[in-house]
């Protein structure tokens, strides 16, 4: 997730606008995403009242996960932007998969605390 250019990574042979475009759909991907997520944590605390304090504190781990995801995304929009423009690339490989796990984990509390 950090913003230095490794200094392995491989050389930038496509097209520039290609591959910014390409990033900022991605970006946009997890942005809605995180959107998603935390509507769902919304939706969970409203509109299961019968569960009471369960499902205001499943709503709110799963807003708070909604906000993780749309930051990483950030994160990550930023740190291959500035990938592109020194002429390199990175795959991200384990910051997508601890940031999906952590996601996943957190999901798991907010049904675990729900029912």
């Amino acid at each position: 997730m950090g913003h230095d250019t490794p200094k392995d990574a491989p050389p930038n042979t496509g097209s520039r606008a290609r591959d910014h475009l390409a990033n900022e759909r991605t970006y946009l991907a997890w942005l809605r995403t995180g959107i998603s997520v935390a509507a769902l944590g919304v939706a969970v605390a409203k509109f299961a009242p019968h569960r009471g304090l369960h499902a205001v504190v499943s709503g709110m781990i799963l807003i708070f996960a909604g906000l993780l995801v749309s930051g990483y995304g950030t994160a990550r929009y930023r740190s291959v932007g500035e990938q592109l423009e020194a002429g390199v690339y990175a795959p991200a490989r384990s910051a997508v998969i601890t940031a999906a796990t952590v996601v996943t984990l957190l999901a798991l509390i907010a049904v675990v605390v729900l029912v």
